[in-house]
């Protein structure tokens, strides 16, 4: 029979080596800890620098989505979304085609990872959702990795819509001053002969006093003279540069004095005026001269409703704030003032041609009214714009430095 063994007695250690021994325990709980401790700070160290370039990425200027292999967006930063209206987090992990309904990024992209080099920079007009068409100038350029294998794209978008339309005001103002000069030296050498016809219409008219049909004709010189001596005096007007005084201008009291002076405009039956004015409407300019912009403006916007309609006039101050030229700590604000009609409005084809001398589309008139208008706001440091849709009305759109004392008296 066999009896059960025994536990083999425990072996005594020595108090040195249970001190070894915790001592051993002890060291490594303290590298443990330095490890984590370590680990932890890594992970902090990484948390901060990711966060940095997010805040990089989130606060630039431009446009950036970044997209794989396979065109599936990884990376929407917020200015993309401010460009194209669409909310950077719903795009994420999307494919370009699902996200955007035109191909243009799409062959962008599948340009520049076919030929692994960046792409020539091109610019386009997209529709948004929030606000309409748009310019942008788009790039692409690849994104490699160590090895210098290609992982993904870049696409880069810029909203130029701005500078563009800075562009073809310059563009415009250089047409308008080289039109100018050719007008001032045309109407010079035009109203010299003019006066000595209009000397003789006045003598001959005399001699003719009692053959009633001869001075019918002679007047109708004279008054052909009259016509073409206030068409160069229209000329002459735009060809010279304004000079504006810098006063306080009241834009709500000047605006609603002139409907007040029928000397000024004439408002036919069936033109309704609608004003909405805002408050603090104070400008920087010349008085006078505004209101040869105001009269032009309403007389246009009347003579496109013949059969009458709503004449809408807004000021408001604007919200946009422009720098000044010195850079000094002040930023410049303007009044915003809108003239919109309901006539039949302007084709676009003729939109680009609204500010040229000679252009209008009336049976009669001299086209030069809007040409002086634009001179006038530009030498006020403003901006004169038209917006319309042919059938649908056309608004021109003013913005004139707001009177801003502490600035202007400097």
């Amino acid at each position: 029979m066999n009896l059960p063994m025994k536990n083999p007695p425990s072996e005594k250690r020595s108090p040195r080596e249970i001190a070894i021994l915790n001592q051993a325990f002890q060291s490594f709980n303290e590298a443990t800890e330095q490890l984590q401790n370590s680990y932890d700070v890594l992970n902090e160290a990484l948390e901060t620098n990711k966060n940095y370039l997010h805040n990089i990425m989130e606060s630039l200027p431009t446009g950036v989505i970044v997209v794989d292999q396979n065109n599936a967006i990884n990376t929407f930063n917020k200015t993309a979304g401010a460009i194209t209206g669409l909310d950077p987090e719903a795009c994420l992990n999307k494919p370009l085609s699902e996200v955007f309904s035109i191909d243009l990024f799409e062959k962008i992209v599948g340009r520049t990872t076919k030929e692994k080099q960046k792409s020539p920079i091109v610019e386009r007009e997209i529709e948004t959702p929030h606000h309409g068409k748009i310019y942008t100038r788009i790039s692409t350029s690849p994104v490699l990795d160590k090895k210098n294998a290609q992982i993904g794209t870049v696409l880069n978008i810029e909203d130029i819509t701005e500078l563009r339309r800075l562009e073809e005001e310059a563009q415009r103002n250089r047409r308008l001053r080289a039109t100018g000069e050719m007008a001032a030296g045309i109407a010079h050498e035009i109203r010299n002969p003019l006066g000595s016809i209009e000397l003789f219409s006045s003598l001959l008219k005399k001699d003719l006093s009692e053959d009633q049909d001869k001075k019918e004709i002679v007047e109708h010189i004279s008054a052909s003279v009259k016509n073409m001596d206030r068409i160069i005096s229209s000329l002459l007007l735009f060809a010279k540069s304004p000079q504006p005084s810098r006063q306080q201008c009241d834009l709500n009291k000047l605006l609603k004095e002139l409907f007040k002076d029928s000397s000024a405009i004439l408002i036919p039956q069936g033109i309704n005026p609608v004003f909405s004015f805002g408050k603090d409407a104070i400008a920087n300019g010349d008085s006078h001269l505004l209101k040869q912009v105001f009269i032009n403006l309403i007389r246009n916007a009347i003579q496109a409703m013949p059969e009458g309609g709503d004449l809408k006039i807004t000021t408001q101050k604007s919200s946009q704030l422009e720098q000044p030229s010195n850079q000094s700590d002040y930023c410049r604000q303007f009044i915003k003032i809108t003239v919109a009609d309901q006539g039949n409005g302007v084709s676009e084809e003729n939109l680009a041609n609204v500010f040229n001398p000679f252009f209008t589309t009336k049976d009669h008139g001299t086209g030069l009214g809007l040409s002086i208008s634009h001179n006038i706001i530009k030498a006020h440091q403003g901006t004169i714009d038209v917006e319309s849709e042919d059938g649908k009305g056309a608004q021109f759109i003013l913005k004139i430095p707001y009177w801003d004392y502490e600035l202007d008296k400097k």
